[in-house]
């Protein structure tokens, strides 16, 4: 009866559009970007021989920071709507920007958010809003916004989105190693710690270009398949979980080795099959498997990563009879 009633009562019509403003902000985008904060918070402990086993204190400086990146993620994913209007509409991906939403609001509620989200990242940690700041730049203004748009660029739009994701690694390794317990390594060590995770990021980010190629094409749209080929793309997004994983056990990080060995399987899947519904799964699983493992060091990821992932499900079966987000992949998709 419960699940009827949440599944097919008309008063859920009523009470998703009050939610738009809410879903504007793209929030399943945050999984990636709670993720490579976490993993960056998770590695700090580990190679510092602090504790990394179940964490349940939080601080609110922490707190303030995660929910300031993620204002400002949201920010530069509303800016990436704004300039996608036309090839989202052909990859059937148009649900608010321009449509529920107009752009000159959308732009504005961009700019608040990006405001709003530094000065939190400045009251919890003032160094994190340094790079919290650069991750706007990045991938808000550089990667959307003419006279750049590099995200039209096939190379310069994959550089933005690996280095935004070592900025969000970065800003969870800031918030331990300014605590006066933590032990920092040497750069070197630094760098070989921080690859698998970025290798595993720049795949998925990778992938998520393929399945617009036709929306994209018809914007004209310089994206790395598009350029490069289907091929390319496949087997480079499968050599560097590869390579994430031969770097973990190098590095004995049991996160980056088992997360990374088990993601695997899906982008093989992808490389040979070459199916849709094989390459979403590439995208989907890997970085489910990587918040599950997250969750072994910090476990109250799970209350924000549970109530973003069946709210959204609720949100978009009622506002656009869509069921997503979803781990179910079948040919439909």
């Amino acid at each position: 009866m419960v699940k009827k009633f949440l599944k097919s009562h008309p008063v859920h019509k009523k009470i998703v559009p009050h939610l738009d403003y809410l879903f504007l902000l793209r929030p399943t985008l945050f999984f990636s970007v709670w993720v490579m904060m976490v993993m960056g918070m998770a590695t700090a402990r580990i190679h510092s021989s602090l504790p990394a086993v179940g964490i349940l204190q939080i601080s609110y400086s922490t707190l303030l920071v995660f929910i300031g990146v993620s204002l400002v993620s949201a920010a530069a994913f509303i800016l990436n709507q704004i300039m996608d209007v036309d090839s989202d509409s052909v990859n059937k991906k148009l649900f608010l920007v321009g449509k529920h939403i107009s752009l000159g609001k959308s732009r504005k509620v961009a700019q608040i958010l990006a405001a709003t989200g530094i000065v939190l990242t400045l009251l919890g940690n003032w160094v994190t809003s340094i790079a919290a700041a650069l991750l706007y730049f990045l991938w808000g203004i550089l990667y959307n916004q003419p006279p750049f748009q590099w995200k039209k660029k096939p190379i310069a739009g994959w550089m933005v989105n690996i280095f935004s994701g070592i900025l969000l690694y970065l800003i969870g390794w800031i918030i331990i190693s300014t605590r006066s317990e933590f032990t920092s390594p040497g750069l070197v060590e630094f760098f070989t710690i921080t690859l698998p995770y970025i290798f595993c990021f720049a795949s998925v980010a990778l992938l998520t270009t393929l399945p617009d190629v036709k929306g994209d094409e018809s914007a004209g749209d310089n994206t790395f398949p598009l350029v490069f080929g289907k091929n390319i793309t496949l087997l480079i997004a499968f050599i560097l979980p590869v390579g994430a994983f031969i770097l973990g056990l190098k590095n004995a990080d049991p996160l980056a080795s088992t997360a990374s060995i088990t993601a695997i399987p899906f982008f093989v899947f992808a490389l040979f099959r070459r199916l849709d519904k094989d390459i979403l799964r590439a995208i989907r699983y890997p970085i489910f498997i990587l918040n599950f493992f997250a969750l072994t060091v910090y476990p109250y990821l799970a209350i924000p990563l549970i109530i973003t992932f069946y709210l959204s499900k609720y949100y978009y079966w009622h506002r656009f009879e869509l069921h997503y987000p979803t781990f179910l992949v079948d040919d439909s998709h």
